[in-house]
Parts: structure tokens; sequence; C-alpha cells
């Protein structure tokens, strides 16, 4: 039996095993990756870490998957292969999602200079060639897309069954830059003692993707701060019941909500 045919198999038997899409809870018709193969190097990576999506889904968040594999390899000390993919994954994004690469190469010589000052201002050493991008709108609702699917996903890696339509999540994304300013958030990460990361044998891809999580099995509570790259950080909740949600929290939101959070206007804004 040929690799392909070995890999629409395995598709097919975790389908069967789990017929709902975990971010909506409609048919699952593949297998999607989080995080995306896109996020690491020659997009290749340990088989793990894969949940059951429905067409729609899965479709519905690949620009936020593309837009996530490149604003993390956003950094000043970038690996050769690191610039090779991110050229290849910015053609990628300026055929599939045109405004996201005209919003981050908008700045004029004024523009770049401005945002130079700001990082610097804010504590952020900016060596003199770096390039400065703009985070505007467009990106910004792609992130929280990809963070709010990302505590979808790892609900169901944790209790192997997508989050019950009587729970809410939440999820919040922050840059490097955000850290340099605030310091890391060490009140969260005491919360979450358990580690996860992608390992398949000796190969460890800890360096592209790790995570601290804690969870409550018995009242179906997940929480997690996760690192993709050097570039970006998400954290997020998620609860089987709304009852341990406050009634006028609005960041919390329904399991099947997810794609609609790019025509919300709260999630266009970072948070």
């Amino acid at each position: 039996m040929g690799q392909a045919a070995l890999k629409r198999s395995a598709t097919q038997r975790f389908i069967q095993e789990y017929p709902e899409c975990c971010f909506c809870g409609g048919r699952s018709a593949t297998r999607d990756h989080m995080p995306p193969k896109s996020l690491f190097d020659r997009s290749y990576r340990p088989d793990k870490l894969v949940m059951p999506a429905c067409a729609v889904c899965n479709k519905g968040t690949s620009t936020a998957d593309l837009t996530v594999a490149i604003v993390s390899r956003w950094n000043y000390l970038s690996s050769e292969q690191e610039d090779l993919d991110h050229s290849k994954l910015a053609r990628r994004i300026r055929s599939q999602a045109p405004e996201l690469f005209a919003e981050w190469t908008q700045h004029n010589l004024l523009g770049r200079i401005k945002g130079r000052r700001h990082l610097i201002e804010q504590g952020v050493p900016v060596p003199p060639d770096a390039a400065i991008v703009t985070i505007g709108s467009h990106t910004i609702r792609q992130l929280n897309l990809f963070a709010h699917k990302a505590v979808l996903a790892l609900y169901f890696e944790h209790f192997r069954q997508r989050l019950p339509n009587t729970g809410a999540y939440c999820a919040f994304w922050r840059s490097k830059e955000d850290y340099v300013a605030e310091g890391m958030p060490q009140r969260l990460l005491d919360m979450l003692p358990a580690y996860g990361t992608l390992v398949q044998g000796s190969w460890d891809e800890s360096e592209t993707f790790e995570y601290r999580h804690a969870i409550n099995f018995s009242e179906g509570i997940l929480g997690f701060f996760a690192r993709l790259r050097r570039g970006l950080f998400i954290s997020g909740f998620a609860v089987s019941s709304d009852s341990h949600v406050p009634t006028d929290d609005t960041d919390w939101v329904r399991p099947g909500d997810l794609l609609g959070l790019m025509d919300t206007p709260r999630f266009q804004k970072k948070r």
C-alpha cells in the first residue's frame, strides 16, 4: 500500500472513531493539525495533536493557521530555514488573503520610523535593519480566530471529545513585544503545572511549540498557555458548563460559534 493510501486509511479510521467536528459539532471529514504543519520548519512535524474537523471549519480557519505560521516567525534572529519558510508562506498569504499582505506592508518610510521608535520606547530592542510590520484589524481577527481554535483543539486532545454545547471558552494572544513590555505572566504559569509539546521518538519540537496546562477532568475544565516559535503566545480556558462563567463576562463564547467570531466586532480588536 502506498504512502498516500496509508494516510487516507488513517484519516478514515480517525473519522470513524471521532465522527463529530471538534470545532462545531458537525460531521467530521478530515483530520486537522494543531498547531498547523506550516508552523514547523519545512512544514514537517510529528503526527500528533490531530483533531476531527468538518470541511467548513478546516477551510474556514486555514487563513488563521497561515497567519499564525507567519507572525510566529517574526523575530530578529531568524535562521536560514525560517527565512526560506517565511518567504514561501508570504507568497501563499499574498494569494490567499491579499488584504493581510497589504496590511503588513502598508508602512512608508515615516511609518517605519514611527513604528521603530514606538517599540524602542516600550523597551523592545529593535535592530537598525529590522522590518516594521503593522498588526491591524485583519491580522487581529485571524489571530483571535486561531487562539479560540486552539482552545477547542486542546480540549479535544485531553478530553477526547468536543467541548459540549453547555460549555464556554475564551482565548487571548500576545506577541513577543507584549511580553518584553509586560513580562511573562508568572501567576498564570504557576497555575498550569503540566507540560506538553510534540515528541515522536527522539524527535522533539519543543523549540517550535510547547504549552503549560491544567485540567480538571471531573468538571471538564481546561486552562493552557502556549508558545508558538519565538513570536507568538496564546492562552485559553474552557469549561464544560457555563455555570462556571460570570454572566457579565463578555470574553467567553459558546461552542459552535468559532467561525462567527470573524464577524463579531469585539474580536476584531486585540483584547
